[in-house]
């Protein structure tokens, strides 16, 4: 009886340490991609803002000028 409760705890604690590692896994995975959405968004405000696809100011568009 003894037998089976460890076994049935050492189980137990390993799937919990599991189950812990995953959500940091998440936690680090979610925060990096806020990180970058965030680091887009600083670098790209005119995509963010609606300027209806105008580009940076001072920026040409792809092509020759007419």
């Amino acid at each position: 009886m003894t037998d089976r409760r460890n076994k049935r705890d050492r189980e137990r604690r390993e799937r919990k340490k599991t189950e812990e590692a995953d959500e940091r896994r998440r936690e680090d995975r979610d925060k990096r991609s806020d990180e970058l959405k965030e680091s887009w968004r600083r670098h790209h405000p005119s995509e963010d803002s609606g300027a209806g696809g105008k580009g940076r100011p001072g920026r040409s568009q792809r092509g020759r000028p007419a």
